[in-house]
């Protein structure tokens, strides 16, 4: 019966968009105004609305009452307005991901998403998550753990369609109903009807213990061997986390004896670039006076171990922050715009040599190679003659983190885009010219060996990752 009732709904519907399309089609031209390309067809229209209920299903009923973007999605898709819609789509998305924040822990939310040190010090509850850009919520929602390897991917795609092919941007882009549809299902599944993972739901327990209880060595016990199991991301923030709290002003002495328990094995758990992070921070403490934070992270360094990751001048600290500055105007808004004067400032502290700090030297090469091949939407002209400066300073360390691009879930995705293949592919044939060592001729000819659909997962096959151990 209830089949039959939305049947009967969709062939009401569906004759209500003829009716509306003919009359307001009608009402526009009789005010002289266009009336070509400003509603998609009613085919497209009925696509959506035919497998609306199969999708519309996923979401509980009493999450449905509330979702006021979606109702929104469908009468934008309906007036045959799509590039609306898709804006619509990502506003559920986006209000749903804040929610799920609020009930998880926002200091470790927070701690993974923002490293300028600065600027976390003015965010501090949840009325300061809209703060935040769209892209760091879903790139912080990846880090905790709220969202999944693959429900980032995909996010990720459609915050780009959205700020590349909907209302958001004047454009006469055609959006398909099918397309549509895969859209909201995926942000049905991977984000509104779903909750965070496991090991999201472990690090909120194990973190409000921290804060909240006294560690016995036994507790300590368990919650080691907890840590070992933690993806190599969620292990990154959650050391930049602790470290945090450690040093943080007036930090209880209960906490410091609970963090002091766990940390050698968030610290071995962690990547090598989150330690050496961690050392960077120590310098910034001591750079801007602040003694009690500084004895703190010497403190925590030297409980695990880590004194070795502190850098030796702070010219890394003034690389790291421009490299920071570059990375968050190549992701944001209007990044053609905003990338040149961040990488005309960052080209200017890389002697002729181009010796990098190691401690950023990933981060640098990363950031450097992406803005270099773009996002699928172009280059920024402008700052096109930096990066190639910087580019040509590349020595043999930066030209094996180059190859070891690969390795990284995010640029992976992004030489899925054709455009960045080609940019990368350029540069790679570029680098053999060079190198003389053999492993990272190797390694430059796999990237140019296989094809389009294999590059974005070299990085996973048995041969290149052997390949690239070979340096350690």
């Amino acid at each position: 019966m209830a089949h039959e009732i939305i049947v009967t709904s969709q062939n009401v519907i569906s004759n209500g968009v003829d009716q509306f399309t003919n009359g307001l089609t009608t009402y526009l031209g009789e005010l002289g105004l266009p009336t070509q390309q400003v509603l998609v067809e009613v085919s497209e229209r009925t696509k959506v609305i035919q497998n609306l209920p199969a999708v519309i299903t996923l979401v509980d009923p009493e999450q449905r009452t509330t979702s006021i973007y979606l109702s929104k999605f469908i009468a934008a898709c309906g007036a045959g307005l799509f590039d609306a819609a898709l804006n619509f789509i990502w506003d559920e998305t986006v209000l749903n991901l804040r929610k799920k924040v609020i009930r998880f822990d926002m200091e470790y939310f927070y701690d993974s998403v923002i490293t300028d040190e600065n600027r976390r010090k003015k965010i501090k509850d949840e009325d300061d998550l809209v703060k935040l850009d769209e892209w760091e919520l879903v790139r912080g929602c990846h880090l905790t753990g709220i969202l999944s390897d693959i429900g980032y991917k995909h996010l990720d795609y459609i915050r780009d369609m959205r700020n590349w092919a909907s209302a958001a941007h004047p454009n006469q882009n055609d959006l398909t109903g099918f397309q549509l549809i895969a859209w909201l299902e995926t942000c049905i599944k991977e984000v509104i009807a779903k909750e965070p993972e496991g090991s999201a739901i472990e690090v909120k327990r194990f973190l409000n213990n921290i804060r909240n209880n006294t560690l016995t060595a036994q507790d300590a016990q368990h919650i080691n061997a907890g840590l070992e199991h933690l993806p190599s991301d969620i292990a990154k923030s959650l050391l930049r986390t602790l470290f945090g709290m450690y040093t943080t002003q007036g930090a209880a002495a209960q906490v410091k004896a609970n963090i002091r328990m766990v940390c050698a094995k968030a610290w071995i758990m962690a990547p090598e670039d989150s330690k050496y992070e961690c050392g960077l921070k120590y310098s910034i403490y001591a750079a801007n006076g602040e003694i009690d934070r500084k004895a703190a992270a010497n403190e925590f360094l030297a409980t695990v171990n880590g004194l070795p990751y502190l850098p030796h001048d702070t010219l890394a600290l003034e690389i790291s922050e421009k490299v920071n500055n570059l990375y968050s105007a190549h992701i944001g808004f209007n990044n053609f715009h905003n990338e040149p004067s961040h990488a005309k400032m960052l080209d200017s502290y890389i002697s002729q040599a181009g010796v990098i700090p190691e401690p950023i030297r990933k981060q640098y090469v990363k950031t450097i190679v992406m803005a270099r091949i773009g996002n699928g939407h172009g280059i920024s002209e402008m700052a096109l003659p930096f990066y190639d400066h910087m580019l040509n300073k590349f020595g043999e360390p930066e030209i094996k983190e180059f190859v070891s691009l690969l390795n990284d879930r995010e640029f992976s995705s992004r030489i899925s885009l054709s455009s960045c293949q080609r940019g990368y592919r350029t540069l790679s044939s570029y680098f053999q010219k060079r190198t003389t060592n053999q492993i990272t001729l190797q390694a430059l000819e796999a990237i140019s060996a296989v094809n389009e659909q294999q590059l974005p997962n070299l990085g996973k096959e048995t041969r290149y990752i052997q390949l690239i151990s070979n340096y350690s």
